[in-house]
């Protein structure tokens, strides 16, 4: 029984998630598909591009920001990349694909860093990121940076897919379609089958995405949005259907099933509580030493007259002469 069959609309060596893929395929996944999601969720709750300043984590070649730009028509859109943007080659697609012989003037595009980006606070009201945050190394550094560059008003667009520990995590999807190979394979047999069958330009490719891909799950990526200052507001989880082999029945389900996400956060603007420090411990009294005389222990006055009162039991006060003590 296979691990798992790839199921309708999810990554298949024909499918627009490998890079085997049609050149048409790529372009219609992402100038599209992607697009007009991204669009979609935010449109759900009355959230439109049009006349906001938007950016994108992790742009990669840019085609899903020129989709945005043309459907969504916002005042200005600026993708965020580790690497810069080949323009001159995204305007030939653009040319081929869509018609259009200039890219949008409000489209640009900037190369950032690791966990910084190049723009000042509150430049941005829409943030939006793509397939990236399954690749940052540092997600809540990542996240801090976007909070800063977002205006309080503003909103952030995550999705991700497909976390590491579904079937599809790997990112190999075109040398094990059957899915979970970084569960099945030691990473040393994933790296000697990428390396000896297909193509391997894409190989070359693949392996360094597949070796460096962070294993945040959607847990983690929660509690890094909540570490960064954002509040998560509105969810959508991908699942499917999957045959759980030995290798994986150990995991949480919301770990191998669990696939992909898409999410609303903003800005958690509600007031810190402030920290009560602890009632600190009380001390206990001093033993006397050997040279020391037991010193007498305060008490409050219902411990004294209890402690007298005993007292006066046994003979050596009377109980009015026991409170008089005390009036």
């Amino acid at each position: 029984m296979p691990v798992t069959s790839p199921p309708l609309g999810q990554p298949c060596a024909s499918d627009h998630y490998s890079k085997s893929v049609d050149a048409d395929i790529w372009w219609q996944a992402h100038f599209g598909d992607a697009a007009e999601a991204v669009l979609e969720f935010l449109g759900g709750d009355g959230i439109a591009l049009a006349g906001k300043r938007v950016c994108d984590i992790g742009c990669g070649d840019g085609i899903i920001d020129f989709g945005l730009t043309v459907k969504g028509r916002p005042e200005q859109l600026v993708g965020f990349d580790l690497q810069a943007v080949d323009v001159d080659r995204l305007a030939r697609l653009a040319e081929q694909h869509a018609g259009l012989t200039d890219l949008p003037d409000q489209l640009f595009f900037a190369t950032s860093q690791e966990t910084a980006i190049p723009a000042a606070e509150d430049s941005f009201d829409v943030a939006v990121s793509w397939s990236a945050f399954e690749h940052i190394s540092d997600a809540t550094a990542v996240l801090t940076e976007v909070r800063r560059v977002l205006t309080d008003q503003g909103v952030l667009f995550i999705q991700v897919w497909p976390f590491y520990s579904s079937a599809h995590g790997s990112h190999l999807v075109d040398w094990f379609p059957e899915g979970f190979a970084q569960y099945r394979f030691s990473e040393e047999e994933v790296i000697r089958r990428v390396r000896s069958t297909g193509d391997q330009e894409m190989a070359a490719e693949m392996l360094p995405i597949y070796q460096t891909l962070n294993r945040i799950t959607v847990d983690e990526l929660h509690e890094a949005l909540r570490s960064a200052g954002f509040k998560t507001v509105k969810v959508a989880l991908t699942a499917e259907t999957v045959h759980l082999g030995d290798e994986v029945s150990h995991l949480p389900l919301s770990q191998s099933v669990i696939s992909g996400i898409q999410l609303l956060a903003v800005p958690d603007l509600r007031p810190v509580e402030p920290e009560i420090a602890p009632e600190p411990d009380p001390q206990p009294p001093e033993q006397p030493t050997q040279h020391q005389a037991p010193v007498p222990q305060a008490q409050s006055r219902p411990g004294r007259v209890a402690g007298a009162v005993r007292t006066a039991r046994r003979g050596i006060w009377q109980l009015d002469e026991v409170l008089a003590r005390f009036d």
